[in-house]
């Protein structure tokens, strides 16, 4: 892909998603690498970004130094459409849903990628990337890993990544019902492809919450996620299947039904300002089917 870039001198190959092969077409680098660390780009340089949303703020910072990169946010991601299901008591999500705010994370996410083979000056069709995330819960004051890594092949990619995480539930009632500590696992598998102007991949991220001792809540999600690239702009079109335990919220009649599948598209929009600033209107990035804002400052 690299040679294909040099080749037809496509402006797009510099910007931050035509650097990434692996979750090429996520929309953000905070999506990508919480979903696989491995997918943080190791090229030379350092990157601030934020989304907007309602007047909160979230920022997080990736760095690369040609064969080594890390990122380090808050993990803001989680609920968020390109984001794992987040972990919460029932009650807790109808009241947020209600009121129309996106989810609040306990964790802090530092994580860290390499260059295994191919990349740099290489230039080969074989690329692997090996990455690390540990997950800060400011609750438990526990610190939770997780590993990932990725192959590209040409314009295609194949990554997988495993992580560890847990649930702090602070009770209102704590004489009554006490503060528990609930822990659970992810698997992300993503498939992807790359062409000059386009990018796809597909992914689904399958959790496992540890209950009780002897009962375990299972719940996947797929992600179908599409970036066309041209001249200084990016569209992405994305499509997210959830099938898990928790009711869908109508927000239209403001009602809770449940249904196992819960079905939700995703669109967004950036444009590229000389290679140091990137500008993105999103639609239903925090599941709330209302616009964020992305920004991105390349130093």
């Amino acid at each position: 892909m690299d040679l294909l870039c040099e080749q037809l001198k496509l402006e797009i190959c510099s910007k931050r998603n035509y650097s990434r092969r692996s979750n090429a077409s996520m929309p953000t680098e905070q999506s990508a690498f919480r979903m696989n660390p491995s997918a943080i780009p190791t090229e030379k340089g350092v990157g601030i970004e934020t989304i907007i949303d309602d007047g909160d703020y979230n920022f997080g910072l990736v760095t690369g130094t040609g064969k080594v990169g890390a990122a380090v946010g808050p993990n803001s991601v989680d609920d968020s459409f390109f984001g794992n299901m987040a972990i919460e008591a029932d009650d807790e999500y109808r009241t947020r849903m209600l009121a129309g705010k996106k989810y609040k994370s306990q964790k802090t996410v530092l994580a860290g990628a390499v260059n295994l083979y191919g990349g740099g000056a290489n230039r080969k069709p074989v690329k692997v990337n090996l990455g690390l995330a540990g997950r800060y819960n400011k609750y438990t004051k526990h610190f939770k890993s997780g590993v990932g890594g990725a192959v590209e092949l040409g314009i295609f990619s194949i990554g997988y990544s495993k992580y560890k995480d847990e649930y702090y539930y602070v009770s209102p009632y704590p004489t009554l019902i006490p503060n528990t500590t609930y822990p659970y696992e992810a698997t992300v598998v993503t498939f992807g492809m790359k062409v000059p102007y386009f990018a796809i991949d597909y992914s689904t991220v399958k959790n496992k919450l540890n209950v009780t001792a002897t009962t375990d809540l299972q719940t996947t999600i797929k992600l179908l996620s599409t970036t066309f690239f041209w001249r200084n702009w990016m569209f992405t079109w994305a499509s997210r299947t959830e099938d898990s335990y928790r009711p869908e919220y109508d927000f239209k009649t403001q009602q809770f039904t449940y249904v196992r599948e819960k079905n939700q598209s995703f669109l967004g929009l950036q444009y590229s300002f000389k290679n140091k600033l990137i500008l993105g209107v999103f639609h239903n990035y925090y599941l709330l089917q209302d616009y964020s804002l992305g920004l991105t400052w390349f130093l």
